[in-house]
């Protein structure tokens, strides 16, 4: 029986990729590793280990007896998180990494798949709203987005040198903005479109004003969830040996999302930009063109589409949290 370890399955992404798992390989074993279980419901996993992998033993029983690991584990949030983190972020991450992909080496784990970020392509690619998509090759000279992006960067060397000198079937996936259903939305590790989705549903009637950081310029793209796993099974399953960009290649500006995100829930809205906050890059979009050649597909939820239902998912819950806190009073 094949045993596929899911890392970091605890999370949002991780969450979702155990699911996608079981739906294509349901003969396979399914082992989640993470610090906690998911948030919003029980695993779907056939068993779920709690484990730090900062720790070289856990790291070793997390992924014993793999065929197949997806590595996804690692101390992240959004912009505020990795402003006010990077420290933390770093240490922890380097460990995660190293320990992760070095007992994969022992445990004679047959595929790899490292999860990246486009963190690492280099700022001054991005620059303007309008700035080009990003390619794969272009991360030299070396200028990643904060301590996130370079960690990151080293763990991409660790994979291609492990790849030469161990001869490891390790694959390197670069996502970009993922979003969905089963996402924060609230507090500093809440990404920018799940953050907005809450702070509109949160807004009580038919409007409002949210705080929005940066001026609405900055731009996007946003990967819904769905495609994201589909990107990383794709990706296991191919030959592929280089960095593969895992996003979307619809730009949205900040201002813009926060329109649809109003219209979904039909409110009106005003923005109160925020330019003393952090934004990063002013412009990160996917180019998608090596993720077509070396996979055949690309991600295809369109943003309005993806939106709808991750709103809708974070309006209940937002009306639930009313809800428990009226039962409370």
């Amino acid at each position: 029986m094949t045993t596929v370890v899911v890392t970091g399955a605890g999370g949002f992404v991780g969450s979702h990729l155990v699911r996608a798992v079981r739906e294509r390989y349901p003969r396979a074993r399914v082992r989640g590793v993470d610090l906690r279980p998911p948030e919003y419901g029980p695993s779907e996993a056939d068993e779920f280990l709690i484990a730090d992998l900062r720790e070289q033993a856990r790291c070793a029983e997390a992924v014993a007896g793999a065929d197949v690991v997806f590595a996804l584990a690692a101390n992240m949030g959004g912009i505020g998180w990795t402003h006010a983190a990077p420290a933390e972020i770093l240490h922890d991450n380097l460990l995660i990494s190293v320990n992760t992909v070095d007992a994969c080496r022992a445990a004679g784990a047959g595929t790899v798949v490292y999860t990246s970020s486009a963190c690492v392509y280099p700022n001054s690619l991005q620059d303007r709203p309008d700035s080009p998509p990003l390619r794969e090759t272009p991360v030299f000279p070396a200028e990643p987005d904060m301590q996130y992006g370079w960690e990151k960067l080293t763990a991409e060397i660790l994979c291609a040198t492990y790849r030469r000198t161990h001869r490891m079937d390790i694959k390197v996936a670069r996502l970009h903005a993922v979003y969905g259903p089963r996402g924060s939305f609230t507090g500093l590790r809440a990404k920018s479109l799940s953050t907005l989705c809450g702070k509109v549903a949160a807004v009580p009637g038919r409007g409002g004003e949210i705080e929005v950081w940066g001026d609405g310029t900055q731009t996007r793209s946003y990967c819904y969830v769905d495609d994201c796993v589909t990107g990383l099974l794709r990706l296991a399953e191919s030959a592929a040996d280089e960095p593969v960009n895992i996003g979307s290649g619809e730009r949205v500006s900040i201002a813009d999302l926060v329109g649809r995100i109003a219209a979904i829930a039909g409110k009106e809205i005003v923005p109160r930009y925020r330019s003393d906050k952090p934004v990063g890059p002013k412009g990160r979009v996917s180019d998608n063109t090596r993720c077509r050649e070396l996979l055949g597909w690309q991600p295809g939820t369109a943003l309005d589409d993806g939106l709808r239902r991750t709103y809708r998912w974070i309006e209940e819950q937002v009306a639930a949290g009313r809800a428990e806190e009226r039962v409370a009073r």
